[in-house]
């Protein structure tokens, strides 16, 4: 009996030893499972965090590269529109400066009288200066206006005498402008017009005795003065329409500002009896024609 119970004590023993060491088989199996379940779920998440990264270099990298061409296209665009500036000139809304003019004097009636008074002749040549401003309309064409005036002189004491003689020719005009304007060239213009307006000459003739002082100027007016100071002086005028076709260059030495020079030819018409001094009509008048090539010098600025 004894032997039975030790028998069936072993076996119960070698039965727990062996259900013992089958589940300590499959614990450490399933714990092998686990880790290695782990091991590639790790795997699997550094390959989502590495593809992950790549995904965002390759977006930043796309990025910048998108950034890159965008520069590249504006720079392109500013390179390109610089340029085109540089071709069609700066100014493109409108400006306005000032005017010198050198117009030739056809003079010969004038010289003859003043050569029978004693007086050298006039100048050759008539500077004028004045100034103007144009604004764009489209299509290269602007329209505004300009005016200038100027004068020649002629004085002297002839003959000896103690009379001193001048005589003085003025002349101006004015009128609206229109013209074509052509960018052949970086920072520059050429371009064509003409104006039209008027204009008007004052002759004025004036004579003294002795030298003028400010003392001769007021004693003249007194009473008790007995010197032979005299004074003689008259003034005669017309008016004249005029045309003026032009054609000119302008560059930009910088964007808001511009030299120019221009030749035209300066038409004028005017009537014989347009003469007057003090509202009345001066007869026997030579035939004087102002009409001749004129240049003009100018500096303009604007945008």
């Amino acid at each position: 009996m004894k032997r039975l119970f030790v028998i069936i004590m072993v076996l119960f023993v070698f039965g727990l030893v062996v259900n013992a060491q089958e589940k300590f088989d499959n614990a450490e199996k399933e714990l092998e499972t686990i880790t290695d379940s782990v091991a590639i779920e790790e795997d699997t998440n550094e390959q989502i965090m590495d593809n992950d990264k790549e995904s965002t270099k390759i977006e930043v990298d796309k990025d910048w590269d998108d950034w890159d061409e965008d520069w590249d296209d504006w720079r392109k665009h500013r390179k390109e529109e610089w340029k085109s500036s540089k071709k069609r000139g700066y100014f493109r809304g409108g400006a306005g400066g000032w005017d010198y003019y050198m117009l030739e004097l056809k003079a010969n009636a004038f010289n003859d009288k003043l050569a029978e008074i004693g007086l050298s002749s006039f100048d050759e040549n008539i500077f004028l200066s004045g100034g103007g401003g144009w604004g764009y309309v489209g299509r290269g064409i602007r329209i505004g206006g300009i005016g200038a005036g100027g004068r020649v002189i002629s004085t002297g004491t002839p003959f000896g005498g103690n009379d001193t003689k001048e005589v003085v020719l003025r002349m101006g005009f004015g009128g609206f402008i229109i013209e074509k304007v052509f960018h052949p060239f970086n920072r520059s213009e050429i371009y064509l017009g003409t104006m039209i307006g008027g204009g008007n000459v004052n002759i004025e003739f004036s004579q003294w005795s002795e030298n003028t002082t400010w003392d001769h100027l007021w004693s003249g007016y007194d009473s008790t003065y007995t010197d032979g100071f005299r004074t003689y002086q008259n003034s005669i005028h017309t008016n004249y329409f005029m045309l003026l076709p032009t054609i000119g260059i302008r560059y930009n030495i910088f964007r808001w500002a511009a030299v120019g020079l221009n030749v035209g030819y300066l038409y004028t018409h005017k009537s014989q009896d347009g003469w007057k001094m003090e509202g009345r009509t001066i007869t026997g008048i030579p035939e004087i024609d102002f009409s001749n090539v004129i240049c003009r010098f100018n500096i303009y600025f604007g945008g």
